[in-house]
Parts: structure tokens; C-alpha cells; sequence
């Protein structure tokens, strides 16, 4: 009697391998952090969004700007990278707020969440990703989570992060 492979390979690309372990179906990314979120924050509190077009979506979606963690590069390196080349602001200090699993039931890798101090001036040239630029209070935040203007996983994940870090 043959028993089935306790981890079988089902599918492998360069960027992902799609594993079947003990019957369950998992995508195993190169990194086990693979991702970060931005939460850009001006000295006086606002909060920067981003308004882009998401293909898979099929529309525009408002959501903190978030990126590919490249090989070798520290979370907090790649949020203040990745604010840098889609809205065009610099960081000036990061601070991580933690990790946070897209899908524990089939997605391996994390994404780390970090707060990105920004100052008050814009460097001009962006990856031209962004379609507009959103600076919001807390409170205007909780409310476009309320009415379902924000419905990203990771700008809500990221949002409680933030607002949980400030409470504790």
C-alpha cells in the first residue's frame, strides 16, 4: 500500500512554489517576509493613502502604500523605498509595528506593517503607479473603513496596527 508524500510540489515559479502538505494546499514564497506596508504619518498626525487602479479588483482602490520587500533589504528599508517611489516623499523615521498573514490558511509569508515619519516636502519624480494622493486624520480614516471606502486587507490590517501600537 502506497501512502502519499507528506509535502508534495504542485506547482513552482520564480516567485512562489504551490505545496500540498498533509492535504492542504499552501503558496510558499522565496522569503517567509515577503512584503510591506507603509503608514506614512506627518508630524502633525495626518495620514498619507494612495488612489490607484488595481487590475485584479478591476477598479480604484485607496490603500497605504505598500511594496516587495528585494532580497537583502531590511522591512523598514523597503517601506521608506517604497513610499519614496510611489508618491515621491521621503522618510525620515520608521518604526515597525509588527507582521500581519494575508491568508494563514493558504499563504505562508507575512508582511510587515511600519509607521513612516515623512516630512513636509515632496521630491517629485514617483513610478507613476499612484493616481492621487490622500492625507487624512484618524478620525477620517475609521470613518472611510466604516462606509467600505477602504476595503484593502493589508491598509485595514495596517490601520488597527497603528491605532492598537497607539493605545498600548
Amino acid at each position: 500500500m502506497s501512502t502519499a508524500p507528506l509535502s508534495q510540489c504542485l506547482l513552482e515559479t520564480p516567485y512562489f512554489k504551490v505545496v500540498r502538505e498533509q492535504g492542504y494546499f499552501i503558496i510558499r514564497e522565496a522569503q517567509a517576509v515577503n512584503g510591506v506596508v507603509a503608514v506614512p504619518t506627518l508630524a502633525d498626525g495626518r495620514l498619507m493613502l494612495v488612489n490607484l487602479k488595481r487590475r485584479a479588483i478591476g477598479g480604484h482602490s485607496i490603500e497605504f502604500p505598500r511594496g516587495a520587500i528585494d532580497t537583502g533589504e531590511s522591512a523598514a528599508d523597503a517601506a521608506a523605498r517604497e513610499l519614496l517611489e510611489e508618491t515621491g516623499w521621503q522618510a525620515s523615521h520608521v518604526r515597525e509595528l509588527g507582521l500581519l498573514h494575508s491568508n494563514t490558511s493558504l499563504l505562508a509569508s507575512a508582511v510587515a506593517v511600519c509607521q513612516v515619519q515623512i516630512a513636509e516636502q515632496q521630491a517629485a519624480a514617483t513610478d507613476g503607479e499612484v493616481d492621487h494622493l490622500l492625507w487624512v486624520s484618524r478620525q477620517e480614516l475609521l470613518a472611510m473603513i466604516a462606509s467600505g471606502k477602504i476595503t484593502d486587507g493589508h491598509t485595514l490590517s495596517a490601520a488597527m496596527m497603528l491605532l492598537a501600537s497607539e493605545s498600548a
